[in-house]
This record gives C-alpha cells, structure tokens and sequence, in this order.
C-alpha cells in the first residue's frame, strides 16, 4: 500500500512541478489574445443589442470597443480593459452620446447610441450625466461612510429612472456570468494545447514513468522528497489572479520554475532536445504509438492545472503518514513480548521433544 501511494506522490510532483510552467505559457498565450478584453466587449456590445434590438452588430462592436479603451477602463499593457462596474457602463454610455469626454463616436454610431437611449426613457444624456453626478457628490457630503458604488448606484436610480436603466441594471449580472464562462471555456483550450506542446517538447511520458516508479525505489524515494519539499512551500497563486501589465505578456519562468526542471531533468524523467533531428530519433521505432498515448496522457492530466495537483499532494502526503504510522504500529506489535504475566494461571508452555530419523526411516521422538 505504501509503494502504491509513493508511487502516486511521485507522479504528482512531477505533474505539479510541470503544469507551474503551462500556467505561465497559459498565461502568455492569453494575454497576447487578450482574450479576457474581447469576451468583455463581445458581451457589452451583446448587452446593447439586448437593450436596443435594431442596433446593428458593427455599430454594438464600436460602442463596446470604445468604452474598453476608455482611459480609465483600459487596462495597462492591453488594448482592451478586462474589468467594468455596472454604474460606469452606464455612465459611460451616457458619456459618449452626450460627447463629454476624452472619448468621441464616431457619427454614426454616436447617432444610433443616442437613439438607443431616447427609445428607453433618456431624452438628454448630458441633463441626466449632470443630475447623477450632482446628486453623487450630494450624497457623498451627506453620507461619507457609503462606498462609490453605492452613491452612483442611489444617484442612478435618482435621477436616470428609464427603461435604459431597468435593462442594463438587469442584464449585467447575467451578462458578465456569461463573459466568465466563455472566457473559462477559451482558457481550457488553451490549457490543453499548452499542456501538449510541453509535454511533446519534454518528452514526459506518464506511462513510463508510472512503469519507472514502480520499478526504481531510489527514484521513488528522491520525489517523495521532492514532494515534502513541495508540500512546505508556500503555493503560488493561480494565474487569473497575475496582473496584466505588458511584462506578463511573455513566458516568464520564475526561478524556482527553472530548478523544478532542473530537478527532473537530473532524474532523467523529462527529456530536452538540442535539434528538430533529435527529437525525430526519439519517435522511431515501434513503440512510439504508445509513447504518444503516454504524452496525451500528460496533457490531459497537466491541464488540470498546478492547484489540483498541490491539493492532491498535500492528501497524498497526509494518507501516506497515516498509512505509514499504522505500519509502525503493527511491526511494534508484532516484535513486543506478548507472554502471559506472572500470576495469571497459564503456565509456561509445554516442551516439544525433538524428533531423530529411526534405523528404517521412521520417526523417533527422544526424551
């Protein structure tokens, strides 16, 4: 039982010491994508249409581009912002129809967004801008202790009551659900086709490696190591919660990434070509049908991501312990003395007399 485990602790290092470097090409493919960015405006310029159903597709598109790009929406590093509140959507829209600010419409599109807004109750937008952000700093003065959101939220429902704002207060939250889940399902992809260009460049084949734990215990015995390392390490967070800025736009490893491969690479457990023509040798031969469902493998488990593989190892060593602990416990029970105490009315137990070979083969007892 404690081979099997072993043998699970050392196949979950290694995947965990891998997938930290698919979550930094993770990270890199999608912000070179700006993935994040284009979900958020395809469900803004959804969000119009959903309030104006004769806003044509291209004109929503132009609308929702520039409110991302608005300067104090668009993130650094990228050319669309990944976060908006539901009061500054609303008050930038109100901002482009009414041309007061930084950003301009063009024409056209100015027009239809004006048209949107009068067909849902807003005859002004620049009247109404004024009034919320008056009644804003009204509210602020009377009442300090009440965040921004929830001024602008008291101000909106004050001073820009329509349909307009019955609609965007009431598709937002489903709408930005939406964002999320698009934007999750594109990152698995990602995942997959990362954890696949890393598992063919390192040459990381599970099966063999699985083979290879349970053959060696002097590896299986170094990764255990390695993962109680691992285990005392602090995690590093999860790459959703990386900032966006333009140096993240690029695989960076860190160092302890470098040593994690290092480390394997010293157990000969990942593999680096030096030339295409090297890589090619390693695939010859008849075996390579199965190295390649040993290296899908992989993949499928690297896309699963570094914190499911910190998670299983922090179990896996806990079990092990236990399981370790009980094996202790028997062995200890099974070397202690377990005669009867003095006094107890068992006597000593009887003697066997040895047995001698007879002059005709049979079976003598002596004594």
């Amino acid at each position: 039982m404690l081979k099997s485990i072993d043998i699970l602790l050392g196949l979950s290092v290694v995947m965990l010491m891998v997938s930290l470097v698919v979550t930094v090409l993770t990270q890199a493919i999608t912000n070179l994508m700006q993935s994040r960015g284009k979900n958020l405006r395809d469900g803004i310029a959804g969000l119009l249409r959903q309030i104006h159903r004769d806003l044509p597709p291209e004109v929503s598109r132009e609308i929702a581009e520039a409110i991302l790009t608005h300067p104090l929406i668009k993130s650094a590093g990228s050319r669309f912002g990944t976060v908006i509140h539901r009061e500054e959507l609303t008050a930038l829209l109100l901002e482009l129809a009414s041309g007061d600010g930084p950003h301009q419409l063009a024409d056209t599109a100015k027009a239809h967004l004006c048209t949107l807004l009068k067909e849902n109750g807003i005859e002004d937008p620049s009247k109404t801008l004024a009034g919320v952000r008056s009644l804003a700093l009204m509210l602020e003065e009377a009442h300090p202790e009440l965040s921004n959101n929830e001024r602008h939220a008291m101000a909106f429902l004050q001073e820009a009551q329509s349909r307009f704002l019955a609609k965007v207060n009431g598709w937002f939250d489903q709408t930005i659900d939406r964002v999320a889940d698009r934007f999750t399902n594109s990152t698995r992809i990602v995942t997959f086709a990362g954890s696949l260009a890393v598992a063919l460049l390192l040459q990381l084949d599970t099966a063999a490696l699985v083979n290879r734990l349970s053959a060696d215990p002097a590896l299986r015995q170094a990764l255990v190591q390695e993962a109680m390392k691992a285990n005392e390490a602090a995690p590093r967070p999860p790459a959703a919660q990386a900032p966006t800025g333009t140096a993240n736009l690029l695989p960076s490893l860190s160092p302890q990434d470098r040593e994690n491969l290092q480390t394997l690479s010293k157990f000969d457990i990942i593999e680096i070509p030096t030339s295409i023509s090297d890589w090619g040798s390693r695939w010859k031969g008849g075996v390579w049908p199965m190295k390649l469902l040993g290296i899908i493998l992989t993949a499928l488990l690297l896309s699963l991501g570094a914190p499911f593989w910190y998670n299983a190892l922090k179990n896996l060593i806990r079990l092990r312990s236990l399981i370790a602990q009980k094996d202790d416990d028997q062995r200890q029970s099974r070397q202690t003395n377990t005669s009867a105490p003095a006094g107890s009315g068992a006597g000593p137990a009887p003697s066997v007399p040895p047995l001698i070979m007879g002059e005709r083969g049979d079976l003598a007892s002596v004594g």
